[in-house]
């Protein structure tokens, strides 16, 4: 997808009145656009260091399974939107996550 080709939640932003367009023709509105794409990427990588402590420790103490399984299928359903509208960005992050709670989820199984 190239930076113009848009999914449906941004076409039919376009065509409400008092919407911005994308992108965006403000350069504030731009580069918060851009800054959300980076947040969507590098958002999952603030689990690592959950991950890195229960693998390290081999300890769960503290963690709930209950949350992580609950942030996981908040995740498969954002995932499934994504996929659904055909928004690579949203796709990503969520899918992203997804791994991120499993490898949380599987560390609390096993310690």
């Amino acid at each position: 997808m190239d930076g113009h080709g848009l999914h449906h939640m941004r076409t039919r932003m376009c065509v409400t009145e008092g919407l911005e367009p994308f992108p965006a023709r403000s350069i504030k509105m731009r580069m918060f656009d851009y800054l959300m794409y980076g947040v969507g990427f590098f958002a999952p990588l603030a689990l690592l260091p959950q991950i890195f402590q229960i693998y390290s420790t081999k300890s769960s103490v503290g963690v709930s399974l209950l949350t992580w399984v609950l942030l996981s299928i908040s995740s498969a359903l954002w995932t499934i939107y994504g996929a659904v509208h055909k928004d690579n960005h949203i796709l990503f992050a969520s899918g992203s996550m997804i791994v991120f709670h499993l490898t949380v989820i599987i560390g609390l199984l096993i310690y």
